[in-house]
């Protein structure tokens, strides 16, 4: 493999994923890349780079590897991220100005796969500001047509109030879960989207980045009552 290991992208990010939405969970190499569907060799590669970063050590008899800096190497994937940038959108117009009652439409409603991202998943796990359009990630444009039919959306060229984002890596979805009924993904993702998001979005980031430090410490709590 040619140049330097970027733990942010493709493959590699896959991995990083696993371990930040599972902090402090150790892992063997071998689970780590059934967990996140990736190669034992990459994921070997990817183990080596967090070590020699200091991120990562090998830890207990069978030399699981345990993060030592998750919150640096999520800081460190956010910066590298634009979420904007990243991602090209598919446009839609829905006339429900109520961002809450759109979302709360999702409720129940079999469609593709999808899970809200940016201010509106940040409106469903740390309301600061209600935001003016919802993001969505959606496996395919086929998917996002698919909900467009299903919510009575109207497609707009640009500047939409409701976008969907195929996502580049299925991977994306780990860790989604239902928010009041409405998916959203994990709160490492939600982060990581929001972190260099304009306006608001690095404030909304900070918000949940403080429920995603309560839940690795409600995580260690529980992992040293079972042990």
């Amino acid at each position: 493999m040619a140049g330097p290991l970027n733990l942010f992208v493709g493959k590699a990010s896959s991995i990083i994923r696993v371990l930040l939405v599972n902090n402090p969970k150790t892992w063997t190499l071998r689970e780590l890349a059934k967990e996140s569907g990736v190669s034992l060799g990459w994921t070997s590669k990817v183990s080596e780079a967090l070590i020699r970063e200091r991120l990562a050590i090998r830890d207990s008899e069978r030399a699981e590897l345990k993060l030592i800096a998750p919150e640096d190497l999520l800081r460190r994937w956010a910066s590298f991220t634009n979420f904007e940038a990243h991602n090209g959108f598919i446009n839609y117009y829905s006339a429900e100005p109520d961002i809450s009652k759109f979302l709360s439409s999702f409720k129940g409603m079999g469609g593709p796969d999808y899970a809200i991202t940016g201010l509106a998943g940040a409106l469903l796990t740390a309301p600061l500001v209600k935001p003016s359009n919802t993001h969505i990630y959606v496996r395919s444009e086929g998917d996002a047509k698919a909900w467009a039919q299903l919510l009575g959306l109207s497609p707009v060229e640009s500047d939409g109030n409701v976008k969907f984002a195929v996502a580049a890596d299925k991977s994306t979805f780990y860790g989604s879960h239902l928010v009041n009924g409405v998916r959203i993904v994990s709160d490492v993702q939600l982060f990581v989207d929001l972190f260099n998001y304009p306006n608001t979005g690095r404030e909304a980031a900070e918000e949940i980045f403080k429920v995603i430090e309560r839940r690795w410490k409600s995580n260690n709590n529980n992992k040293r009552d079972s042990g």
